[in-house]
């Protein structure tokens, strides 16, 4: 039975091994803005989000007009983020970066740089942003 064992367990450490944490999985989510950013892809910055958004007098509604002018008005967005840390608490997270954007529109660029809050509730099994933008 004894050299039965670590083959019984084998299994058991694999799945632990391949399982993606929670953190992880909050990377991915800012990772794919980000992406969305960089492309100009609406759908894809608005599956990082979620419904029940809400940010001072913005819903999820108005942060979607906003991003899709964003995406239709300038020619270039460049977005980059560093620096961050996620914090999990059950099911909901926040995560504190760096980030730096710069928009271009006809030639003419414009730069900022800082440092934002985001924070996040687990919908399902998906990790979604609900305020700080």
């Amino acid at each position: 039975m004894r050299r039965c064992l670590p083959i019984l367990l084998l299994p058991v450490f694999i799945l632990l091994a391949c399982q993606i944490s929670e953190e992880d999985r909050i990377h991915q989510i800012l990772n794919r803005r980000e992406e969305a950013f960089q492309k100009k892809d609406l759908s894809l910055y608005l599956s990082c989000i979620s419904e029940a958004y809400r940010d001072k007098e913005e819903d999820f509604e108005q942060l979607q007009k906003r991003i899709e002018g964003y995406f239709g008005t300038f020619n270039q967005i460049k977005y980059s983020s560093w620096d961050r840390s996620v914090y999990v608490e059950g099911d909901t997270a926040n995560a504190i970066q760096q980030f730096d954007l710069e928009v271009e529109k006809g030639g003419r660029t414009s730069h900022y740089s800082g440092k934002e809050a985001l924070f996040l509730r687990k919908e399902g099994r998906k990790w979604k942003i609900i305020k700080g933008l």
